[in-house]
């Protein structure tokens, strides 16, 4: 079996490229080719690719893509549209063209068509397109998901250099899920006749923020203390955030931050392609 992979450099995809690794044909759609055989040495193929993204798809012909591009912020022409929808739709379109048999796509818990943060809007317009496209597809929506290489450490690290303290929301609630779990998710949804599916990955415990941050400090041995704010009070600091060259908060997280990131039930999730749940903060 064949399969290609965008995005693997990042954070979630080098855990399923890992767990990836011997199972199947395993190629790598990669801009920079000596970062990937950096990180992941002889063991994959990397297929170097320019303005057309979906050129590598062309050239190996997979059973499967898998999907896990994705911004947090948007930067210059880097926006919420192209990463989150004009990507999938070219790569989803190359795959059509091919009778690639699977389409893995990573989106994000509160995907949501008519959300007023675009990161949401775009995932959910991708989500769609990827449904009507006629390819069998698998499309995962986690809530955060925590690792040694979470954005969420390095933050705390820089932040931690000038910041006194952090304001946390208290009345927003996450239910993160370990990074372990998501990469088997994806091997699962790869390996298997799973198809035509959305699944919910999250841990088995709800937290608020406060409790996040806490744990994150904690992690890295950092201490500052998290004072709970009502997440209400972020709107009148993202004047101030913006002045900053990367902002602790953006506009479109704020938007994000007014529903809670937990899985709604309404889905499958980890436990049933799994059969268990790590614990999400032990990694």
């Amino acid at each position: 079996m064949k399969v290609l992979i965008y995005g693997s450099t990042g954070f979630v995809g080098r855990y399923v490229v890992r767990q990836l690794i011997g199972k199947v044909e395993l190629f790598l759609a990669a801009r920079n080719e000596s970062k990937a055989k950096s990180i992941f040495g002889d063991s994959v193929k990397a297929v170097k690719f320019n303005d057309k993204i979906e050129n590598p798809i062309f050239e190996v012909n997979p059973d499967v893509v898998i999907n896990l591009i994705g911004i947090l912020k948007e930067s210059g022409n880097n926006t919420f549209e192209y990463t989150h929808y004009e990507i999938p739709k070219r790569l989803i379109d190359a795959s059509k063209n091919l009778n690639a048999k699977k389409f893995i796509q990573m989106s994000a818990l509160g995907a949501d068509i008519n959300s007023k943060s675009m990161y949401q809007k775009t995932k959910a317009m991708a989500e769609e397109y990827l449904i009507s496209s006629g390819l069998n597809y698998v499309i995962f929506r986690p809530s955060i998901i925590l690792g040694k290489e979470q954005k969420l450490f390095e933050d705390f690290k820089k932040y931690s250099k000038i910041a006194p303290f952090f304001l946390a929301p208290y009345d927003a609630k996450v239910q993160p899920v370990n990074v372990y779990d998501v990469a088997e998710c994806f091997e699962k949804a790869t390996l298997t006749e799973i198809k035509n599916e959305i699944f919910e990955l999250c841990g088995n415990k709800v937290i608020n923020y406060k409790e996040l941050f806490e744990f994150a400090l904690k992690y890295l041995n950092i201490k500052r203390p998290v004072i709970p704010v009502p997440k209400k009070a972020f709107l009148f600091m993202i004047p101030v955030f913006s002045l900053m060259p990367d902002p602790i908060m953006t506009l479109d997280q704020y938007y994000m931050l007014q529903e809670d990131n937990v899985c709604s039930g309404k889905y499958k999730g980890v436990k049933d392609l799994l059969g268990n749940v790590r614990d999400a903060f032990v990694f």
